[in-house]
């Protein structure tokens, strides 16, 4: 089995929230070959403790029993993307979390990183002896060959929240895999598979179901002009666990990148050197280019419902 770290903004069960986070917890649960270590969590899609809160609350509606330990409230260097609010957990910080369960699994613990990358760039900070312990990192994360089209954020979200940590992730040398939007965006579920998942018999995959429901139903409101169907949602944060067992499901290539921190007419734009031209520089990662949706979604729905 693989261990895994899920660092998650996870905000599924607030009002008008995003689902994919809750829904790749979901996943990293119901795949047979992931050995869940602990859930640690960070600001983005919503503030630290919320994503404390809520993660605490999906679990218990799962049934499923694993540590939670929280991060990071704020980026390295920039304004919170959400208000800092009182906690109600006592906790180890994250950061030191990551760095002991590395410590304790030398070479064999995968880091699955679907928020901001605050809280491997702060644990590498207080021991970059870890970066050669780490199995892997897969990162829900950047976008290579498009761009967001968002003057206001230039930038995949979870790098634009912190591209300084994410600058010094890239910069790390562990082994680095990115799920970018130009994947991410393929693989989506609409109101057929929300039906599917309503009328499974796992109460779980009826939530799933009816979470998926109404967050389409609130981004067609909310959005009813610029999103590009009004009848699916994309499943970022899944594909990437999706990726950890399954890596086939996507095609990868390697590729030297780096983030924008400079300017906020460029925060967070990755710059993506695909080692094409003459004399290029050594890669320090891969990047998925291509994904098989088909294959996904499947997988995705039956591990639901295996719940």
């Amino acid at each position: 089995m693989t261990k895994i770290i899920l660092d998650t903004d996870l905000a599924m069960g607030d009002l008008g929230a995003d689902v994919d986070d809750g829904f790749a917890l979901a996943l990293a649960i119901a795949d047979p070959d992931i050995d869940l270590l602990a859930v640690t969590t960070v600001n983005g899609n919503t503030d630290v403790r919320s994503a404390t809160r809520l993660s605490h609350r999906l679990l218990d509606k799962i049934g499923y029993d694993v540590p939670v330990y929280q991060g990071a409230d704020r980026p390295l260097l920039r304004k919170p993307n959400h208000p800092i609010r009182d906690s109600e957990y006592e906790d180890v910080p994250a950061a030191m979390a990551i760095i002991d369960a590395i410590r304790r699994h030398p070479h064999e613990v995968t880091l699955v990183l679907i928020g901001p990358l605050t809280n491997i760039a702060l644990a590498l900070r207080l021991d970059p002896g870890i970066a050669p312990l780490v199995k892997e990192v897969v990162i829900m994360g950047g976008v290579f060959l498009r761009h967001t089209n968002e003057s206001g954020m230039p930038g995949e979200f979870n790098i634009w929240v912190d591209p300084e940590a994410a600058r010094i992730v890239a910069e790390s040398g562990m082994p680095l895999k990115f799920v970018g939007l130009d994947v991410t965006l393929q693989v989506r579920i609409d109101l057929d598979d929300a039906a599917a998942l309503e009328r499974s018999e796992s109460a779980f995959a009826q939530y799933a179901g009816a979470s998926t429901r109404a967050w389409i139903d609130f981004m067609a409101k909310r959005h009813p002009d610029s999103e590009p169907d009004q009848t699916s949602c994309a499943m970022h944060d899944p594909l990437a666990v999706a990726a950890v067992t399954q890596p086939d499901i996507v095609t990868w290539s390697k590729a030297y990148v780096t983030f924008a921190t400079e300017s906020e007419v460029t925060r967070g734009m990755a710059v993506a050197d695909l080692l094409r031209e003459e004399n290029p520089p050594e890669p320090n990662c891969v990047i998925a280019t291509e994904v098989d949706a088909d294959r996904f979604r499947s997988l995705f729905i039956s591990r639901l419902q295996m719940i």
